[in-house]
């Protein structure tokens, strides 16, 4: 089913959309006294400090429209699933607050099933063929090679499709990549990075990063993050040890437990049946602990995981700019976020998937409100200009035959 989407705001990283009735006093989020400045239709802000940004959706919201989605993929066969994607993101996108404004997701389930058709006929170009084609030797491998070299495109296409299917307070997001740009990023830069044997993703996930954040659009202003690379491995050496620290507290318990087991074996016959007994039931105990030692080394690399995302999204977020003033702020705690998603994948396993829509709106909610914006000194001039330059909602003319292509 539809996982929780990427957003610009969160992650550089939310679908019906959210009540905008129930919008937050917008001088209850922010930090400190300031300059006032007032936002359309909205009270008097502060503006020369951060204000925390908000998730209004609950558990209960999403569960309903999970529920639905569900139900009637089975009806149509998941014909439904693009329209579900839909509902999905726009719950997300609406229930997030900036400076008490939702943002808005434009996109329809058929501009996504467009792009589902799209990606169903080329798999089924990839495996029908050979079969009609018997006698050209190697075609799957060419038609392989074809694939590589349309990946990028299709990738570009996907981000510009859900950039522009963005808006906060009627002007839209836009991206700028190339197809150069993502082919090296996304598809080159990864595969040197894995050949290098991990010493160079510290490097490539500063320079993706950095590529993604700066070209974005908000309007016609322009994001702009410089990252530099040192932070990236410190990030990167932190992670390092703390895996190591894991790696060593569990490899002491499972030494630990297989020695117990073994000494639990030894049995002499001048044991009574009563330890005798004992001594069996402990060993069948200790032997079944084992059996979870494999789960302990996969929360690691989970727990790992979480800490070098939170780390580098906070050192992206914290460098991020948007042309008129605005900065960011992340305070994500990769102790934290690493909790979250090892408790919530526990959780929808007990529970055989009944609290996804749960642990969805918990890692969300977290992620939201561990972020903050400093707006500029004149918030309603600057969106009014980005409106104006014709990049509001009812711009639409460009998003013509618009698609999102997803493998």
């Amino acid at each position: 089913m539809p996982t929780t989407p990427s957003n610009p705001f969160v992650s550089i990283t939310p679908s019906s959309t959210g009540d905008k009735g129930s919008d937050l006093s917008a001088s209850n989020n922010f930090e400190g006294g300031a300059n006032t400045g007032q936002l359309k239709g909205q009270g008097t802000v502060k503006v020369n400090r951060f204000s925390r940004l908000a998730f209004t959706g609950t558990a209960r919201q999403l569960f309903g429209i999970h529920f639905v989605n569900i139900l009637l993929s089975l009806v149509t066969l998941g014909v439904w699933i693009p329209w579900a994607r839909v509902r999905n993101r726009r719950f997300f996108y609406g229930n997030t607050r900036v400076l008490d404004n939702g943002i808005d997701y434009l996109a329809t389930g058929f501009a996504l099933f467009k792009g589902w058709i799209l990606v169903l006929f080329a798999l089924l170009i990839f495996y029908v063929t050979p079969y009609f084609a018997e006698g050209l030797p190697y075609i799957q491998e060419g038609l392989s090679v074809i694939f590589v070299f349309i990946y990028p495109w299709a990738l570009n296409k996907s981000i510009y499709f859900n950039a522009r299917n963005l808006a906060w307070r009627d002007v839209r997001f836009d991206w700028k990549g190339g197809y150069f740009g993502a082919a090296w990023y996304f598809f080159l830069f990864p595969i040197i990075g894995i050949l290098s044997l991990g010493l160079l993703i510290p490097l490539m996930s500063c320079k993706a990063r950095q590529y993604i954040v700066n070209n974005y659009r908000f309007g016609q202003a322009s994001f702009d993050a410089r990252l530099e690379i040192g932070p990236f491995y410190g990030a990167a050496i932190q992670t390092i040890f703390a895996f190591i620290v894991m790696l060593i507290i569990v490899f002491i318990m499972s030494v630990g437990l297989v020695f117990v087991a073994l000494g639990n074996q030894m049995t002499f016959s001048i044991f009574d049946n009563f330890i005798l007994l004992t001594t069996l039931e402990t060993s069948q105990i200790v032997r079944y602990s084992l059996y979870f030692i494999p789960l302990l080394f996969l929360a690691i690399f989970y727990a790992t995981a979480a800490f070098y995302h939170a780390s580098t999204r906070n050192i992206m977020v914290n460098a991020l700019k948007l042309q008129g003033g605005v900065k960011f702020r992340s305070e994500l705690s990769g102790g934290k976020l690493a909790w979250i998603m090892i408790s919530n994948s526990l959780a929808v396993i007990l529970s055989f998937g009944l609290l996804w829509p749960w642990a969805q709106v918990r890692r969300y909610r977290y992620l939201v409100e561990s972020t903050q914006l400093r707006p500029s000194d004149n918030i309603d001039s600057f969106v009014d200009s980005q409106s104006r330059a014709g990049h509001s909602i009812g711009d639409a003319a460009s998003d013509a035959g618009g698609i999102e292509l997803q493998f």
